[in-house]
């Protein structure tokens, strides 16, 4: 399954990661952390059926309290997906890479925002 994939190349790094969105960590969570979210899905297709290869955007955001540590981190996970290829992962390549801030109890969060294509077996 893509999603357990991603999530255990991403493992490794050592940091909190989910699929999900910021507010899904407890609040006592250490920075940084890593969540993914899948943001679209192409199925293709034959003449006669689906076929099992599929292509998935996701977003991987990459957040802490310091910027140096977003900049690097961000820079390690888009390095270890597009390195990756695996279980039911083909091949993943970065479409782009945003910065941000969150804000978060009064405190700004810095944030990276990585748009990642996935093309997988379904």
């Amino acid at each position: 399954m893509m999603e357990a994939d991603i999530y255990a190349a991403l493992e490794p790094l050592g940091h909190p990661t989910l699929w999900g969105g910021f507010d899904d960590f407890d609040a006592g969570e250490a920075f940084p952390r890593i969540t993914i979210q899948r943001i679209s899905n192409a199925t293709a297709y034959s003449l006669k059926s689906r076929t099992d290869v599929e292509t998935a955007r996701i977003q991987v955001n990459v957040y802490s309290d310091d910027a140096d540590q977003v900049f690097a981190l961000g820079r390690q996970v888009s390095q270890t997906l597009t390195d990756y290829r695996g279980g039911s992962v083909i091949r993943c390549k970065e479409i782009s890479r945003r910065d941000g801030t969150n804000p978060s109890g009064g405190d700004v969060i810095r944030l990276q925002m990585l748009d990642i294509q996935v093309r997988y077996r379904a």
